[in-house]
């Protein structure tokens, strides 16, 4: 088993997804996040590379982001778990103030 580069923390809190290409944006809720990226739950599965843009309104100072999708794992039929990888460097107390702001 490989050991995990940066801290994950659990978290639910709400995220907006914007998917490059597509028109609007759609909720999601993280079910944990680091360093390295971010880890959600969702209805159908998005290409591995596929660009997006993320962003954290619920923070006492907004958090947008670049990112990509770097894995999708089936859960059932219809839901996928996805891996996020932000596309520039993210400090630790950005993770922190994302998974820890409720």
């Amino acid at each position: 088993m490989k050991a995990r580069r940066y801290t994950r923390y659990s978290t639910d809190i709400p995220f907006t997804l914007g998917i490059e290409g597509m028109i609007g944006k759609h909720q999601y809720f993280l079910k944990d996040a680091g360093q390295g990226g971010l880890c959600f739950d969702a209805l159908g599965c998005i290409d591995r590379g596929t660009h997006l843009h993320i962003s954290f309104p619920l923070l006492k100072k907004p958090y947008n982001a670049n990112a990509k999708i770097a894995w999708c794992n089936p859960l059932s039929i219809d839901y996928c778990s996805l891996g996020i990888v932000f596309e520039e460097s993210v400090t630790q107390s950005v993770i922190e103030k994302i998974a820890l702001s409720h």
